[in-house]
């Protein structure tokens, strides 16, 4: 029988990451989770009502629905995992329309999330609000307060050249947009790419991305010349890293693209994907 009734809100990741401290995660591959263990999404959790229904059904779930009752197989959603309990960061419609149905699993490729086993200072809280209230930019998460000093930098000389090229001053926080989606974005994908986090345990992306960039800058002042990011990605994993061209297996590679989008929902939540 369907699932009825429910009168939970759907979850946000974004707010259990921030409450739980959760910077650390694992790739679990692919299993059939309990739908009733879905309980959030990944950015989406304002276009949900409760029991995981769509504000707005569209053309989609109607389709999917279909497609459901036919028993035709969907390719498996992706979730956040957070003790028991699950966050769909892709497949907001299949879950919607799953427990619509009633359905006992669905099967999901699961990225676990722990939190760190480091206790925030204050020093780091304040830096991390004050960067969040210069730029505008949340999820951002840092395990040094110097690193926020280093970011915003990076957004300040960023803005001045945004300023020179299009002959007019651009605000900081439309500088912190653009670094953000053509700058740290990309940078963050690579890092994801070559599997840099698992060398580095207890750091998050943004601390990777920092280390990196301290390495190009230093690199850069040495030579005499900027360097550029491949040079300087590759200098530092020989270098710094001790390793050639690690990648991703070829399933996880396969969906980077939707770990990255996470990564634009958490820091910018009022991107909506489709």
């Amino acid at each position: 029988m369907p699932v009825r009734g429910s009168r939970e809100r759907i979850k946000a990741f974004g707010e259990v990451s921030r409450r739980l401290g959760l910077s650390n995660r694992v790739y679990r591959g692919i299993h059939a989770i309990p739908v009733e263990k879905i309980v959030g999404s990944v950015g989406r959790a304002a276009d949900l009502l409760p029991g995981f229904r769509l504000k707005r059904p569209d053309t989609r779930y109607y389709r999917i629905r279909r497609a459901m009752e036919r028993g035709e197989i969907l390719p498996p959603i992706i979730v956040y995992k957070v003790g028991d309990e699950y966050y769909v960061l892709d497949g907001n419609h299949r879950v919607a329309v799953a427990k619509e149905l009633g359905r006992e699993f669905i099967d999901a490729e699961v990225i676990e999330f722990f939190p760190s086993p480091k206790i925030e200072s204050k020093a780091l809280r304040k830096k991390r609000a004050e960067f969040e209230r210069i730029t505008g930019l949340k999820g951002i998460d840092a395990t040094e307060p110097r690193h926020y000093d280093a970011f915003l930098n990076y957004i300040q000389d960023h803005a001045r050249q945004m300023s020179a090229s299009l002959g007019r001053e651009v605000p900081i926080q439309e500088a912190a947009l653009n670094w953000f989606l053509c700058v740290y974005t990309p940078v963050v994908q690579k890092i994801v790419e070559k599997n840099l986090e698992e060398a580095f345990p207890g750091k998050g992306l943004a601390d990777i991305f920092a280390y990196i960039m301290d390495y190009k800058w230093f690199q850069s002042q040495k030579v005499g010349y900027d360097i550029g990011f491949e040079r300087a990605l590759e200098g530092f994993m020989k270098e710094i890293v001790g390793i050639e061209q690690p990648e991703r297996p070829a399933l996880e590679r396969r969906t980077l693209g939707q770990k990255v989008g996470g990564l634009l929902e958490e820091v910018l939540p009022w991107l909506k994907r489709e």
